[in-house]
């Protein structure tokens, strides 16, 4: 059985400010994620891909500059940061009415990752989320969801472990504004 590494992992690009390049990031979040093999769902890659679109398209557009979006595994979830270069008020959520066309991209960061937030830098921002990772497939399992059972003569065998995320879209997320 190969078991996918835990390992913090750790990759940053750099996004131009065309708002046609924000499609192409996403797209080079998800592929970072799949190289690295970590155990993600199917599902928890694709809102990783929805939610990497939201927020690095906020960083595009809202600046009119690029920004730096760096990707992290720490062995449990994926964090990705969005940081531009606009300096002044932080994000927040704010509702939409349902005929505005934009505004509802912190409502999907808030409903899908598990913690998001943002916070001031030098010399402009960070938006952060965090989804975790979670698969009951043995082929996805870490070596960590291993136990020897006498059963199996001493040998690891598989089992399933609960991971932060998985399954629970409400009560435990966490929004985080520094101030």
């Amino acid at each position: 059985m190969t078991f996918r590494t835990l390992a913090p992992k750790s990759s940053s690009l750099h996004v131009p400010s065309d708002t046609g390049a924000v499609s192409s990031a996403r797209r080079r979040v998800v592929a970072i994620v799949r190289d690295w093999d970590l155990p993600l769902a199917e599902e928890t890659v694709e809102t990783l891909e929805l939610l990497a679109g939201e927020v690095i398209a906020n960083a595009v557009v809202h600046t009119g500059e690029g920004c730096r979006v760096t990707v992290s595994w720490n062995g449990t979830c994926v964090r990705l940061e969005a940081e531009d270069a606009e300096s002044g008020l932080l994000p927040q959520r704010a509702p939409a009415d349902l005929d505005e066309e934009s505004g509802r991209g912190l409502q999907l960061v808030d409903g899908l990752a598990q913690a998001w937030g943002s916070r001031p830098t030098t010399d402009g921002k960070v938006v952060w989320f965090e989804i975790g990772g979670c698969s009951t497939s043995p082929s996805r399992l870490s070596p960590a969801a291993c136990v020897n059972d006498s059963s199996f003569e001493g040998a690891p065998r598989p089992v399933a472990l609960a991971e932060p995320g998985c399954g629970v879209l409400s009560g435990s997320r966490a929004h985080v504004t520094a101030t």
